[in-house]
């Protein structure tokens, strides 16, 4: 039977220390370059090299987070980095970038690599490109059902996310971070906006009214929980199952991690997950937004979306009966200690947290209060009568924890003790890996003249190993009668054995690379390009009209224009969706492709690269241009500069395109914030009707949502990007396509934008 990887989230050394003491299979984490989670404290290179050996030592895997996008600049500090990774003994890289998988094929032919959720995997076909391009195995997008999965009959590993925070954007895929305030989540460094507060307004021409909603926290997903559902999961065939949570601390790793263990171990011995309702209480208490099964089970959109709050709720214990004197009066739900940590949840105002110094009950001060009791509570801002207390931390499960981890995990061993007259001892201790280990002794068993040495006193002297990570399982004691030696003797045998033991468990049996060189070598040859191509990007027949009467050079339009114009014009371009769950046929269509199936799929036709691919670096431009793609569209998060680096890689510049002018889309949520929101009886047609929705931030900006035709809302830039005056500037480094991209723009407005441009 095939057994399933736990694999661990682990933002620094005390967090891998709880995961490996919970037992994970694996651990995913990043040093400080390249990760997606620059935030978390991350390690440095000496704490990269003290992970791997203390995870190898148990049996852990070790995953390395790559998985930023990565500009040409860095390319050689990356592969210097990738080179220690290997050399260190890294299990497996986890990677965003299309460019970087395709390097580190090529100069580290067998460095595992997995490919990460931002890469929004979500089709068979996505599937089959990314083994093809040498992946190990597909960490999934989280939207995917797990239905959807177990279809994909491709022989590569599996990976999904259990339990942990979950991203409103598709598979990650965001850049509402990097448009507000120039934080990219594509570089680690996404300043969360989707916690934030947003209005919901409802536009019908040219009149504006806010909906009322539920909550104001519109994009701020409930935390995903499977732990009731694992008995599907574990007998889905999934390879891995990941927790999410680099940026939280060693109690909740050690936690969620032990809780998933113990279930997972119960399947595999009963044949079905047993779990208690403490361990269920225990996730609410680790940190919860409140639990989902998410799109893995196909929850519904109002069971999705958490608009009361965005932080930890714990969990409920009690409510506010008065207030007086600087102290809060509480009728106990569940129980309470001195240390826990409190929150009071007010829906009139704002909420009020923190670590309890004393519960009093009678006057009296105590360190528990239980069920039922009625308590008070220091706590110098007054407090609303029949406010929630919630508990965010617990104290006893805190100590409970620190208690376990002091007794650290150990390896078992099988020892085998040979003593003949006349013959050196000799010692051989066998790991749970099957790694033997043969120590001798540097003097000879002797005929005792005395007190000969029995078999209890060797096994004394074995059986010791408090101060080493290996405990004794079987000990195997042969000895020829009437014999002595020293006991030193047996205490260095065992020494030098489980020193070596512990250094061939530490240190992978992998060859070291030394790089000739850290130059990105491309393969494909570039005709010159001399022409000039303006392309626009439509959303009505409008915007359409004004650009053929402008003569620009191509116009993408949706499949419905394309459709309807197709015989007119043989400059459309047909926009393929960006989530893609089935797909049609298409023959001689010049197609605009947004996802890495179309490649896959549409490989006759002539296709041309969206900015939602990513692209940023010269690799992964040569790597798109091996199905000879026309034209390719750069990631908008580079600038000029980077542009620049980028094009300076080529001798002849292939045709690369910049969106110079427009709103692009920020994220694609499947969870539907419409039908979530807005009171109606027929909820899935308010995005047919002749309206327009719009979120609205704490800035007053306005994100326009638009719905494909999978139900999907996209969300639009509230700020349109604007490089028109840099054309000369990108026309002079060698860039031969400019596009707008147009959203609410009139006929008139298109026209003067494009001669603009001209």
């Amino acid at each position: 039977m095939k057994v399933v990887e736990l694999l661990a989230p682990v933002g620094d050394i005390e967090c891998l220390k709880a995961a490996v003491n919970a037992k994970a299979d694996a651990v995913y984490l990043s040093g400080k370059l390249f990760g997606a989670r620059a935030l978390a404290p991350n390690f440095t290179n000496e704490e990269l090299i003290e992970a791997v050996d203390y995870c190898h030592l148990y049996g852990v895997k070790v995953h390395v987070a790559v998985n930023t996008i990565i500009y040409d600049n860095e390319f050689k500090e990356l592969l210097k980095y990738v080179e220690f990774l290997y050399n260190i003994g890294v299990d497996a890289l986890i990677i965003q970038d299309l460019g970087v998988i395709n390097i580190i094929r090529e100069k580290f032919p067998d460095f595992e690599i997995h490919a990460s959720t931002q890469i929004n995997t979500h089709n068979k076909q996505m599937v089959k490109y990314l083994k093809d391009l040498g992946v190990k195995r597909i960490i999934f997008a989280r939207e995917v059902s797990l239905d959807e999965i177990k279809k994909i009959d491709i022989d590569i590993e599996k990976e999904i996310f259990i339990h942990g925070a979950l991203c409103v954007s598709y598979s990650g895929q965001c850049l509402l971070s990097s448009m507000i305030g120039d934080r990219s989540g594509n570089r680690g460094l996404c300043a969360g906006p989707c916690r934030l507060p947003y209005s919901l307004v409802e536009k019908i021409d040219d009149e504006k009214k806010e909906i009322t909603t539920n909550g104001k926290y519109l994009l701020s997903n409930k935390d995903l929980c499977t732990i009731e559902r694992l008995n599907e999961i574990l007998e889905s065939g999934i390879d891995s199952l990941k927790i999410e949570g680099r940026m939280k601390d060693k109690e909740y790793v050690y936690t969620v991690v032990s809780i998933y263990r113990k279930a997972i171990d119960s399947y595999y011995k009963y044949g079905k997950v047993k779990i208690s309702e403490d361990d269920i209480k225990s996730l609410y208490l680790a940190f919860n937004r409140e639990f989902t099964n998410g799109f893995l089970f196909d929850e519904k959109n109002n069971n999705i979306n958490n608009s009361f709050r965005p932080n930890n709720l714990g969990i409920e214990i009690g409510k506010v009966i008065g207030y007086s004197n600087g102290r809060v009066k509480v009728k106990l739900t569940d129980n309470i200690s001195s240390g826990d940590g409190i929150r009071f949840i007010d829906s009139n105002s704002d909420d009020i947290g923190f670590i309890i110094n004393r519960v009093y009950k009678k006057g009296m001060y105590v360190k528990n209060a239980y069920n039922g009791d009625i308590i008070d509570i220091d706590c110098k801002s007054n407090i609303n009568m029949n406010s929630i207390l919630v508990k965010t931390t617990s104290k006893e499960l805190e100590d409970n924890i620190k208690y376990q981890m002091k007794n650290e995990i150990k390896v078992p061993v099988k020892m085998h003790f040979t003593a003949r007259l006349d013959e050196i001892l000799e010692l051989l201790v066998i790991d749970d890996e099957n790694n033997i280990v043969k120590t001798t002794s540097e003097i000879p068993a002797m005929k005792a003249v005395k007190i000969p040495v029995t078999k209890n006193d060797v096994y004394t002297k074995l059986s010791r190993t408090n101060h080493t990570p290996f405990r004794l399982e079987i000990l195997d004691i042969s000895m020829d009668k009437n014999l002595f030696f020293p006991m030193k003797e047996i205490n260095t045998m065992k020494r030098v054995a489980l020193e070596k033991l512990e250094e061939i468990r530490s240190k992978k049996n992998r060859k070291k690379i030394k790089l000739d060189n850290y130059n990105i070598e491309l393969k494909n040859d570039y005709s010159k390009q001399n022409d000039i191509y303006i392309k626009c990007l439509v959303r009505n027949e409008e915007q359409l009209k004004a650009c053929i009467d402008s003569k620009v050079d191509y116009i993408y339009v949706d499949e419905e224009l394309y459709d309807k114009y197709k015989d007119k014009y043989n400059n459309l371009i047909m926009i393929l969706p960006r989530i893609n769950k089935a797909y049609k046929n298409y023959k001689n269509e010049k197609l605009l492709v947004r996802e890495l199936g179309s490649l896959e799929k549409y490989k006759d036709n002539d296709l041309y690269i969206d900015y939602t691919l990513n692209i940023a670096n010269a690799s992964s431009v040569d790597l798109m241009n091996k199905d000879k793609v026309k034209a390719i569209t750069l990631s908008t998060e580079m600038d000029v500069k980077k542009v620049k680096d980028l094009v300076s890689k080529f001798d002849t510049i292939p045709n690369l395109e910049v969106i110079v002018y427009g709103n692009i889309e920020v994220m694609v949520t499947k969870y539907c914030i419409l039908n979530t929101h807005i009171n109606s009886e027929d909820k899935c047609s308010v995005c047919k009707q002749n309206k327009e929705y719009y979120l609205v931030d704490r800035m007053n900006e306005e994100y326009k949502i638009l719905t494909d035709k999978l139900c999907n809302n996209i969300i639009m830039s509230s700020k349109k990007i604007n490089l028109i005056n840099k054309v000369n500037e990108y026309k002079n480094i060698g860039i031969n396509n400019f596009r707008c991209q147009f959203l609410d723009e009139t006929y008139d407005e298109v026209i003067d934008i494009i001669k603009r441009v001209l």
